[in-house]
């Protein structure tokens, strides 16, 4: 199957749980705080550290090209951590994780965290006053691959490709990625308060304006 048109059916079905789960991103709220920040970052340690781990470890997702560990976060998630005086060595994980015994299924969950750093970059740019001071000096989780993004992205494409071969591979990544969004969005709601009424609607509407072709 053609990875552009999954890609494209993944972004459909998952509009609107990504707009669900953006509304959890407090650090996009006009006063948000440094500490504020270092929650979403605990938050994002504690879900992509352990299913970082199972893709790592996903041998039929290897074969077909994924390259687990230069695509990991939870390193810059530390590194970021670390420059805002967090001394921890550990943090809590997610339990509550999507299955990923498939292959196809590993490409949804995978799909998810790729995207992730395809969103990072629009929450750099999006920084309130308070935190727009911390950029370049502890955002190396939402600056994701840098320079690297596009072909990062388009090289996931290719694993994509080999890896969905039929309509039914393709509903199981998708289902997949639902998973992980609905995990992402209860586990968020753990460490982060919903945006009032207003800001959830704007959110929302900025997130259909990203999804639009």
């Amino acid at each position: 199957m053609a990875a552009r048109s999954t890609l494209r059916r993944l972004k459909q079905e998952t509009a609107e749980l990504h707009a669900r789960a953006e509304q959890h991103v407090r650090i996009l709220d006009d006063d948000a705080t440094v500490a504020d920040y270092r929650r979403y970052l605990v938050a994002m340690h504690g879900y992509h550290a352990p299913i970082e781990q199972r893709l790592a470890a996903h041998a039929a997702l290897a074969a077909v090209g994924y390259d687990a560990a230069p695509r990991q976060k939870r390193t810059l998630i530390e590194r970021d951590l670390a420059r805002l005086g967090d001394p921890r060595t550990a943090w809590p994980d997610c339990h509550r994780l999507p299955e990923l015994g498939p292959l196809p299924r590993a490409i949804g969950a995978a799909y998810v965290l790729e995207g992730s750093t395809l969103g990072g970059r629009y929450i750099l740019a999006k920084l309130p006053p308070a935190l727009a001071p911390l950029r370049g000096q502890a955002t190396a989780f939402l600056e994701g691959y840098g320079a690297e993004t596009g072909a990062r992205w388009r090289a996931f494409g290719d694993v994509v490709l080999r890896a969905i071969g039929s309509a039914d591979d393709e509903d199981e990544a998708i289902a997949a990625a639902c998973e992980t969004f609905a995990r992402l969005i209860d586990w968020l709601a753990q460490h982060e308060p919903l945006a009032l009424p207003a800001r959830a609607i704007a959110r929302a509407a900025a997130a259909r304006h990203r999804e639009a072709p």
